[in-house]
């Protein structure tokens, strides 16, 4: 059992291989499909041990950069923020151990090996361990399977089923590729191998066909032209009082640098490291000079909202991106604006605050006490074009963005701070997951962040331009906006539910012996 154990860690390591910045994405397969392998047949205590093994591998390989924000701006002690660390990939270590539970708690109707527990049980129990990951406690939905198939044919199911459907076949092909070798192997009746074998070879090379697909068309008749600032602030003066008046020197300068009629300037995630009303000044110095250049910027911020009464202890903090430059002057608080819906716990909320708050108070990072803007708000309208926005992690929340997407939408737009994370795979990753989201709605996607990846996408999720980490820079680009809706725009997750639901009634439906 312990070589068991072994390798189920080490196939859970070698997934992080599959997704950037690496991209060698059958490792996914190798790794789902091994998982699946070790606990078919296992006891529930010893399926449950290969599941933890095999998520603490997984977890420990894929996100082991978050260290670097809770050590090196957490200024934690590093035996201390490897302990936090080691707890962050136990408990999401537990969704894998609890996949492997329930499927092993389902053989009394989907038998070891069999196709209803591979193809039909399996993927279906996996969605559901993995939508209580992303949703439990906020949820941290970073890593999901189908991510790493932005190179593989799966790339054409995105715009169709979204990043949830991909998930979904990727573990049923898994599932069959297993239950192919198994019914191969043993002695047992080989007659549903052969259609088993041409169910994943259809699955898998179908989408191929969709890349002749245009779900979106290219507005030649429109453009917009796109100045966003890099200002690489380190993050470890960030938000020191020291700093933040050089910072907004370097903002004015690479913004003063790059203003031209009909341009769009976008700043990164909290660009301003203030409160909005405390720069109110300043705000209005740089709309001036927007309008008198024709042009408009979008400024991540902070927005101190005080509370009831005016007290300044109520208050509420919205991390915020609004837009200077427009034909009425900028006047607090503005509606063209946008407040972060997603939170990320404990660096912008606390989950379960009176039990967990000491957690907070020892990570002791800025701005920990957010609030959640509205799930559905407008969209942000600059130079006449329009954008569905999304502020850091929340580009990687599919559904959320498709809650504020609308059919006339011309951009997506984001706008983060990794320099957390250093110059590790973290960042990477992130980008990656902002170019599934320009596939599946088929729009470009503009990102803007502090010290990178800045890049733009285009409605086929190719990285067309981008800047290098950790450089004080501008990336310009003339971009058109594309009209019309890819399936997964127009129906959203409807139909990976149909799918869903047909493989739950398939489990019920006998087989003529």
């Amino acid at each position: 059992m312990f070589k068991q154990i072994l390798l189920s860690l080490i196939l859970g390591g070698i997934a992080v291989f599959s997704y950037a910045p690496f991209h060698i994405w059958p490792l996914a397969f190798v790794s789902f499909a091994g998982l699946l392998w070790l606990i078919a047949d296992k006891t529930k205590k010893q399926a449950m041990l290969l599941g933890l093994s095999w998520g603490i591998g997984y977890f420990m390989a894929g996100i082991h950069w978050v260290y670097i924000s809770i050590q090196q701006y957490g200024e934690l002690p590093a035996l201390v923020a490897i302990i936090v660390l080691d707890l962050l990939i136990v408990y999401l270590s537990l969704y894998p151990m609890l996949f492997a539970f329930l499927l092993r708690m389902a053989n009394s109707f989907a038998g070891q090996f069999s196709f209803k527990q591979l193809v039909l049980v399996a993927p279906m129990l996996w969605q559901l361990t993995e939508f209580l990951r992303g949703y439990l406690l906020t949820g941290f939905a970073w890593l999901q399977l189908g991510y790493s198939q932005i190179d593989s044919p799966l790339k054409g199911y995105f715009p169709v089923l979204g990043i949830d459907g991909v998930n979904l076949l990727l573990t049923i092909l898994c599932g069959l590729f297993i239950y192919c070798i198994k019914t191969i192997t043993s002695k047992t009746p080989k007659q549903h191998a052969l259609g088993a074998i041409v169910a994943l070879f259809t699955i898998f090379f179908a989408p191929v066909s969709f890349n002749n697909i245009n779900w979106t068309t290219i507005d030649n008749t429109r453009s917009a032209n796109f100045a966003l600032i890099q200002g690489n602030i380190s993050q470890s003066i960030r938000w020191t009082k020291e700093q933040l008046n050089n910072t907004l020197q370097t903002y004015i300068k690479l913004t003063q640098d790059n203003f031209e009629k009909d341009k769009i300037i976008i700043w990164s995630e909290a660009s301003i490291t203030d409160y909005e009303i405390n720069q109110q000044s300043f705000l209005k110095y740089m709309d001036n000079e927007a309008r008198a250049h024709d042009s408009e910027i979008a400024v991540g911020i902070i927005d101190y909202r005080f509370g009831k009464d005016g007290f300044q202890a109520n208050g509420e903090l919205y991390n915020t991106l609004l837009v200077l430059g427009e034909k009425e002057p900028y006047q607090y608080p503005t509606t063209n604006r946008y407040q972060k819906h997603h939170l990320v716990p404990f660096g912008e909320f606390t989950p379960l605050e009176s039990i967990l708050k000491p957690i907070t108070e020892l990570l002791n990072i800025p701005m920990s006490s957010m609030k959640s803007g509205d799930v559905k708000q407008p969209q942000l309208q600059i130079k006449g074009f329009k954008f569905t926005p999304a502020i850091c992690y929340e580009v990687i929340l599919s559904n959320l963005m498709w809650q504020n997407f609308a059919h006339d939408t011309d951009f997506l737009l984001t706008v983060s701070n990794d320099a957390w994370f250093g110059d590790s795979i973290g960042p990477k990753q992130h980008l990656q997951m902002a170019q599934a989201r320009a596939l599946e709605f088929g729009r470009p996607l503009i990102r803007s962040t502090n010290t990178g990846i800045t890049a733009i996408i285009d409605p086929h999720g190719n990285i067309v331009k981008q800047l290098s980490q950790f450089k004080t820079a501008v990336l310009s680009a003339t971009v058109s906006p594309t009209t019309g809706l890819t399936p997964y725009a127009r129906w959203g997750n409807w139909p990976y539910f149909t799918i869903m639901a047909l493989m739950f009634i398939s489990l019920f439906i006998k087989r003529r012996s």
